[in-house]
């Protein structure tokens, strides 16, 4: 199963998330950036984080990138979001690989599932803050253990856009 089918699966079953999500399950968005911060100077653990400003000139590339439907999709579902941090770790000591896995495995146990997906040896782990009222995901996290990387999406992201891109 590849990556864009996981994201299909995940599409089709985003609108029956809203029914399952619960306000005591949502993603600590300063645990996680505090496990980020505290690994992020060992040998082999990279970490790209995009603010609210680089996140603003991001948008305003796309906005000018063209009027197509994949651009206007991607505009819309980008507009929301503040900040992007990517954790990648599969080039650090497999110590600090098994230290990682298991925070990130206790920060995001019990947060608000929205989806897993496992595919022989890789599992694909997706949280966020469903927001039923404004039709929105926030703090959207997908987490990759056996490939050893996290990629956090904070800010909103529109439920129908997030559903849209994912299905094409």
């Amino acid at each position: 199963m590849n990556l864009k089918q996981l994201f299909l699966i995940f599409a089709l079953l985003l609108p029956l998330t809203a029914v399952a999500a619960g306000p005591d399950r949502k993603v600590s968005r300063s645990e996680v950036s505090s496990i980020i911060s505290e690994y992020r100077h060992y040998d082999g653990v990279e970490v790209v984080k995009v603010g609210w400003l680089a996140t603003a000139a991001l948008k305003g590339v796309i906005r000018h990138a063209g009027n197509d439907e994949d651009t206007r999709q991607i505009r819309e579902a980008l507009r929301g979001i503040k900040s992007v941090t990517v954790l990648e770790y599969e080039e650090a000591a497999p110590d600090v690989r098994h230290r990682l896995n298991s925070r990130i495995a206790r920060a995001l146990d019990g947060r608000e599932l929205l989806m897993e997906a496992k595919d022989s040896d890789a599992s694909l782990q997706i949280f966020g803050v469903v927001d039923e009222s404004t039709g929105t995901i926030r703090d959207f996290i997908l987490s990759t253990p056996g490939n050893c990387a996290l990629i956090c999406l904070f800010g909103s992201i529109p439920m129908e856009a997030a559903s849209q891109m994912m299905s094409r």
